[in-house]
């Protein structure tokens, strides 16, 4: 799939999870940062986890799995969630 047409889709996908909360955190980080994602691959195989793993990932409730530390610290950034 060409990187421009992945990339519209995981936009989409960011920002219309059926969970408000994810749909703000993830949403809001892909509609700034999405151009600059190296790895689109590895943020589409982060999308299909479920919300509440993710939302509790980025708030820090739960340790993200070694593949996605990377990402969601980046997310965390973005929505300045200290550590």
């Amino acid at each position: 799939m060409p990187k421009q047409l992945l990339a519209k889709k995981l936009l989409y996908r960011s920002t219309h999870r059926g969970c408000k909360e994810t749909d703000f955190l993830i949403g809001g980080f892909a509609q700034k940062n999405l151009e600059e994602i190296e790895d689109l691959e590895l943020f589409s195989k982060f999308l299909e986890e479920d919300d509440l793993e993710i939302y509790d990932w980025i708030l820090g409730k739960e340790r993200a799995p070694k593949g996605y530390l990377a990402l969601v610290g980046e997310i965390r950034e973005f929505h300045k969630l200290g550590d």
